[in-house]
């Protein structure tokens, strides 16, 4: 006879798969109106990415050749100045003319600079088509963004879940978003960042097939982040310290996290090393620093937060000149800070030091990165730099054993509705800075518009579609966690009923 449980089990099955694909769907299609958001050349230092993804592989006709200085490379010339707008925030994108013809010389390319994975990858994309090529290269780091996090999820044994979608989604808003949705390295750092620490971690805490997976997954995640910045590579050795606190234990198979924790360790030391950006570090950013004085460097320490916020809204998108209006920095701080709260229940004595080590870095990185380049908060150092950081923090505060039962359905609509807000508000003024520039307040994207791409959908229209799946994937999310937090209430009470019975 079949019963009410047997035929609904089906049922909750392709619920369970239709929501699985729904998010990742939605997600995806979010990061897509980011990447359809800003002109070609609108990610920071874009003037340099662009002619070194063209260069990627090498001399090729038509796209990269040697310039007339060993250290330049002659590309197309509307790479070079693609960038018209820049720190000219009345300035729409339509100052850029993609017609131009021929190839220009630039020293803005990165010869032994940065790591060569990002750009060698990226080049494949490009052709003699730019603005083309700038969208499939967003659309592909959207969708790989989207991708790699979501076969980490399913690969993560369902405690370490909550982790990476809390590091993830609580900084996405709304520099996580554009960077992952640009042309910029730091979309692949961003990546590197919410994936590498959770995957060991959790490559230590389950066997079998899954374990294998999970390390395969962390080697493609510091591998994706140290050939992308020098940066990213340091932060990766940093995932793994983290990683080794919160998941060894005597008696515990170690040898799939310790292969790709040695895997991953050779890459971003090798990474680092042949990159000219790692120095940084020790010589600074500037190029004639003046040394700062006690006071300076104490207020450097004390307004190291500013940074912080900045990453989620406080300062500037693109090139520091497409500012938020506070509404958006005030809702993401909430979301991340109340995250932050939420894990902070249950610490152990390895949450403690793990939590901490995370935080003294989150802190100490940028502050010891302006000491060094001898530059007060607000010059040098930009927040995207330390986004990884900021990820990797919310990630670790986030670990306990009762973490999911801890999101219940009221704070996730709380984290929800505060993103969702901040991400409307964040992706209308970023759409508005170009297509009219901030001098024109428009309210309809579409009015008065002075630029937008061929043959794409209206402005308005991307706008409204990237919010509404922002919005719907968090809806969604909802349903998981109630379903999550329901099925876990029957499980405890079959078990309390057969208790009582057996007794």
């Amino acid at each position: 006879m079949t019963t009410a449980s047997t035929t609904a089990a089906p049922a909750r099955g392709r619920g369970a798969l239709a929501l699985a694909v729904a998010i990742p769907v939605l997600l995806f299609l979010s990061l897509v109106s980011w990447a359809f958001a800003s002109p070609v050349g609108s990610s920071p230092d874009d003037d340099f990415h662009l002619p070194s993804i063209w260069c990627g592989l090498g001399e090729r006709p038509g796209l990269c050749a040697p310039g007339s200085e060993p250290e330049t490379r002659s590309v197309l010339t509307p790479l070079t100045d693609a960038a018209c707008f820049a720190f000219k925030p009345e300035v729409s994108g339509s100052c850029w003319n993609p017609s131009e013809t021929g190839m220009s010389d630039t020293p803005r390319v990165n010869v032994g600079l940065y790591p060569p994975l990002f750009y060698g990858t990226m080049s494949i994309f490009a052709s003699d088509d730019i603005q083309t090529s700038v969208l499939v290269i967003r659309i592909f780091n959207s969708a790989l963004t989207v991708g790699v996090l979501s076969a980490v999820f399913f690969a993560l044994p369902r405690r370490l879940r909550p982790a990476l979608v809390v590091s993830a989604v609580g900084s996405a808003v709304p520099l996580g978003m554009f960077v992952a949705a640009s042309t910029n390295p730091s979309a692949w750092a961003y990546i590197s960042a919410a994936t590498v620490w959770v995957c060991l971690y959790g490559a230590m805490l389950t066997d079998g097939r899954r374990r294998w997976a999970l390390a395969g997954l962390a080697v493609l995640g510091g591998v994706m982040g140290a050939g992308a910045r020098a940066d990213s590579a340091a932060y990766a050795l940093l995932s793994i310290v983290l990683a080794v606190i919160l998941g060894a234990r005597k008696g515990r198979s170690m040898w799939a996290a310790a292969a790709a924790a040695i895997v991953i360790a050779v890459a971003a030391v090798g990474f680092y090393l042949s990159a000219r950006q790692g120095s940084a570090v020790v010589t600074g950013l500037s190029l004639d620093p003046v040394p700062l004085t006690i006071d300076q460097h104490i207020s450097n320490f004390l307004n190291i937060p500013t940074l912080l916020a900045g990453a989620l809204g406080g300062w500037g998108l693109g090139w520091l000149d497409t500012y938020m209006p506070s509404v958006v920095s005030t809702l993401s701080l909430m979301v991340a800070a109340g995250a932050i709260f939420v894990g902070a229940r249950g610490m152990t004595p390895r949450r403690v030091i793990a939590f901490a080590l995370s935080l003294i870095a989150l802190y100490l990185v940028p502050f010891v990165l302006l000491a060094q380049s001898q530059a007060m908060v607000g010059a040098q150092v930009q927040p995207r730099y330390i986004l990884p950081l900021l990820v990797i923090f919310l990630g670790v505060a986030s670990v306990g054993v009762d973490i999911e039962r801890s999101w219940t359905v009221s704070r996730i609509t709380f984290a929800g509705v505060g993103l969702s807000v901040a991400m409307v508000v964040a992706l209308h003024v970023g759409i508005r800075r170009y297509t009219t520039g901030v001098d024109d307040p428009a309210l309809s994207l579409g009015a008065r518009a002075e630029w937008w791409w061929n043959g794409i959908p209206s402005p308005t229209l991307v706008w409204a579609a990237g919010s509404a799946a922002l919005i719907f994937a968090f809806v969604l999310l909802g349903v998981v966690q109630h379903r999550t937090l329901a099925a876990a209430r029957l499980s405890t009470n079959e078990t309390s009923n057969h208790g009582m019975t057996s007794a």
